[in-house]
């Protein structure tokens, strides 16, 4: 999945710069910017990560296929965790990110791969796999279905096999594949 070409079939040149600047409405630095007169997408390198990074530039080539008659600059600020109403085309851009860098055959396969099922169900069994602990020890330290989520995105071992984390597999964050194993439904809590 490779961003870069996606964006050059669409016409786009890809620039990173040390810093885009600040969302003038939040204050938060912003990570991606497109400029579709000049069809140029550019990235900050304010956001080192990788994965971070990816997401903000198939949020940015989301918006080149999704909504190429919007003219002038557009600016994207980094997912911070906050919760703050987006415009329906931020949404739609996002959701295009999750889908280009996460299409869900492709994480179901990887999924079954690691966790040897299609849906990954907390049992005495499943938690020794996971942490060699009790089913009622992995329930304490995953409180929550996005904690769980959390601990499976970025395994890196299970019924000791080691392997990639499926978040370090697709190049995004943990946050970002927990989000994505909670849509597909690949567990149950």
């Amino acid at each position: 999945m490779d961003i870069r070409k996606a964006l050059g079939l669409a016409g786009y040149e890809l620039v990173f710069e040390s810093g885009l600047g600040h969302d003038p409405r939040t204050r938060i630095e912003v990570a991606g910017l497109i400029d579709r007169d000049a069809k140029v997408v550019k990235a900050s390198l304010q956001f080192p990560e990788s994965s971070y990074q990816r997401f903000t530039l198939a949020h940015e080539l989301g918006h080149v296929v999704l909504h190429p008659d919007e003219g002038g600059i557009h600016r994207d600020r980094p997912l911070d965790g906050v919760t703050r109403s987006r415009e329906p085309g931020e949404l739609e851009a996002d959701r295009f990110a999750t889908f280009f860098l996460m299409p869900a055959k492709l994480l179901k396969e990887c999924f079954r791969q690691r966790f040897g099922a299609d849906c990954f169900v907390l049992t005495d069994d499943t938690a020794f796999a996971l942490s060699r602990t009790a089913s009622d020890t992995v329930r304490e330290k995953n409180p929550t279905r996005r904690h769980l989520a959390r601990t499976l995105a970025a395994a890196e071992t299970y019924n000791a096999r080691s392997f990639k984390s499926l978040a370090h597999l697709f190049g995004v964050s943990v946050g970002a594949m927990a989000i994505r194993l909670e849509e597909l439904d690949l567990f149950e809590a």
